[in-house]
């Protein structure tokens, strides 16, 4: 399995350079190169039945009738036409600049076309794939590997079957005999050729579930092993927990709010240093929780440090925070990157001395100017914004801190064991006390006139208004709302009660335009969705979605969840004119419920993993052939699996774990992984 593959027939230097490029470099790479997809070309359809298949893909076998003609049409194109034919009937192939096919179709011979059927012409197909048949032969279900210049499919297919070919006991396969009984998985040697060489759909999902199941053990394996390893004595037991900070709330936690408070100060009290995540829901009153746990390292004689990803949100926390800690008592200061050298060197020097207990800031925080004299807790908020890498870089400021890290992305607890794997999960559900349900709506432009009027009456009542547009200024090829159009046309009525945030502005602008906001000084704020996450404004109770389809389900909830924050009734308008019904849905179903867990789902069925997860797994190693959209009983039973092997060898030492270890090593070492 470790042969180079320039081992292998055919591939020289620069066959082997681009294989490089997409992760192979040995036999045993090359075998784990999943297909993306097949093409099930096993089930074949007289040319007679594809009529009623027009614009679909199908699969035939048909015999070259007459020699290929050839002309060249508008633009000096080569067009290419053949006739070929069944049992059952003829149709007409048509192939575009394409001047090797004639030399390929010789009258006579018997391919299986593949491709998609004509959706005007009848008995019609452009460009299908041919492959010729030998006598005997029959199609198959054919794998799509990923590919990159240099390489093609039928290359990848060839060199895939020339290492299957060789001996099944090179191909050792680490889990024992036992375990694949015990969980009816396939040996690893027939699990590889069932989903490179599938002879039938069920070959597939049979290969597939032994590899993904040995994928994601490994993966819950070194999440042990490796977090077991790094996790460090508690150098920062705090006291027991008083109520000081929260008798300066004029409201009662929630009970997973004080479930959550009970978690961290149990992990805080422990002996080991607190690593765990935060999970709730827009709304749900993370940054109360946080307080708590702050208050509570900083009366036990610790620094804190609070990093959020946006400057306005950092100014948001400081403006919640500092107020409550000067009550209390307790220096606090606000670290970002618009600040003079001068401010900075001096929070620098009241850091490194003690003399700040608190610390809120951005990135600025990870400056290696910035030093603490006893950093007890790390908070990262909103920690898909940073990643496993940024919050360790902040924890190395002090001597292994407890970390706590917010995010309010909600996802099952099953999916937040692939993401945040090395931490401990505390959930927040359910609204604070007071809150009313947002109520949504879908329209379109048609109700432009009654939408403004509606806005007008939010503002006679004493409520603020957002307007999220998808662009920052106009732009000639899309029809869409831009901040900066639609800022310019409410001026002309509010004046200087509407104000304007985007990407594009200098800090201290966004900064001006967001504090008056806050304030109260304006009534509407024109935005791009620079304000999603975490601002807190509870006298805001409209928000409009312009082109509300450009918005991800995950990304429209975020942006909701800006209003709502008080006690009065709001609202969420979306508009869209997409005549779209797959978006008509999308937004009908968002508009349908509030519950950010089948939000999320909704939008990791919609939009897949990859998009949806983004670098949420920065830090982790990355699955091959799972998917945790669709996987996740598989997750459950490995994880059970997990569990059962470490209990009765916690650390993988003995002999007939000695393969797995070295898997699980290596998926963790390639991935350079870290915890904090």
């Amino acid at each position: 399995m470790q042969t180079p593959i320039i081992k292998l027939s055919g591939i020289g230097k620069a066959r082997a350079a681009a294989f490089e490029r997409i992760g192979v470099s040995t036999i045993g790479d090359l075998l784990q190169l999943y297909p993306r997809r097949y093409e099930d070309r096993s089930m074949v359809l007289p040319i007679e039945e594809l009529s009623i298949h027009m614009g679909e893909k199908v699969s035939l076998i048909a015999t070259v009738l007459s020699a290929p003609v050839e002309r060249r049409i508008h633009g000096g194109r080569l067009l290419t036409e053949v006739r070929v034919g069944d049992d059952s009937g003829a149709m007409t192939l048509t192939y575009f600049n394409n001047p090797y096919i004639r030399q390929k179709l010789k009258v006579g011979k018997t391919f299986n076309f593949y491709g998609r059927m004509d959706t005007k012409k009848l008995l019609h197909m452009i460009a299908p794939d041919a492959q010729e048949l030998k006598a005997g032969e029959a199609p198959s279900i054919l794998p799509i590997y990923p590919c990159v210049s240099g390489l093609n499919q039928t290359l990848i297919r060839r060199l895939v079957k020339e290492a299957l070919a060789r001996p099944e006991d090179q191909i050792s396969d680490p889990l024992p005999e036992k375990l694949l009984e015990k969980y009816d998985l396939l040996p690893l040697p027939q699990a590889l050729r069932a989903v490179h060489l599938p002879q039938n759909q069920q070959e597939i999902l049979t290969g597939r579930r032994r590899l993904i199941f040995e994928e994601l053990l490994y993966f819950q394996l070194g999440l042990s092993l490796y977090s077991r390893r790094e996790k460090d004595q508690n150098r920062f037991p705090v006291a027991k927990w008083d109520s000081a900070f929260r008798d300066l709330h004029p409201f009662s936690p929630t009970p997973s709010q004080e479930r959550a408070v009970e978690e961290i100060f149990s992990d805080m009290q422990g002996g080991f240093a607190m690593n765990r995540l935060l999970q709730g829901d827009v709304g749900s009153g993370k940054t109360f929780v946080a307080g708590e746990a702050a208050y509570g390292a900083i009366r036990s004689g610790y620094q804190v440090a609070i990093m959020a990803p946006t400057e306005i949100l950092a100014r948001q926390h400081a403006a919640y925070f500092q107020p409550l800690m000067e009550k209390l008592g307790i220096k606090s200061a606000l670290l970002v990157g618009s600040m003079t050298q001068k401010e900075k060197r001096e929070i620098y020097g009241m850091a490194e001395s003690g003399e700040v207990r608190l610390i809120i800031g951005t990135h600025a925080l990870l400056q290696r100017h910035l030093q603490f004299e006893n950093l007890g807790l790390v908070i990262a908020d909103e920690q898909h914004r940073f990643g496993v890498r940024q919050r360790a870089a902040l924890a190395q400021k002090g001597k292994k801190p407890h970390v706590l890290v917010m995010s309010a992305t909600p996802i099952p607890r099953t999916m937040a064991l692939m993401v945040w794997g090395d931490l401990d999960l505390s959930i927040l559900d359910g609204r604070p006390q007071g809150r009313k349900e947002i109520r949504s709506y879908l329209v379109d432009e048609g109700y432009r006139l009654r939408l403004m009027n509606f806005l007008d009456k939010e503002i006679t009542k004493g409520g603020q208004a957002y307007i999220v547009c998808p662009l920052v200024e106009e732009n000639e090829e899309l029809d869409l709302k831009s901040a900066e159009q639609l800022f310019a046309t409410l001026q002309e009525k509010y004046g200087d009660r509407v104000a304007l945030i985007h990407g594009k502005m200098k800090a201290a602008l966004k900064e001006e335009a967001m504090a008056r906001f806050v304030a109260g000084d304006c009534d509407i704020l024109v935005s791009t969705t620079v304000i999603e996450v975490g601002i807190n404004v509870p006298n805001a109770t409209l928000m409009i979605l312009e082109n509300a389809e450009r918005f991800g389900l995950s990304q429209l909830h975020q942006l909701r969840g800006r209003v709502g924050r008080g006690e009065k009734q709001s609202y969420c308008i979306l508009v869209s004119s997409n005549k779209s019904e797959k978006t008509k849905e999308r937004l009908s179903f968002f508009c349908s419920t509030t519950d950010g867990f089948a939000i999320s789902n909704k939008d990791l069925e919609l939009r897949g993993p990859g998009d949806f997860f983004g670098d949420m797994q920065h830090g982790l190693p990355k699955m091959q052939i799972a998917d945790c959209a669709t996987d996740l009983a598989l997750l459950t039973l490995s994880n059970s699996c997990a569990k059962r092997m470490l209990s009765f060898d916690p650390l993988l030492e003995k002999d007939y774990n000695q393969k797995i270890r070295e898997k699980v090593d290596q998926l963790f070492q390639r991935e350079g992984t870290i915890f904090n």
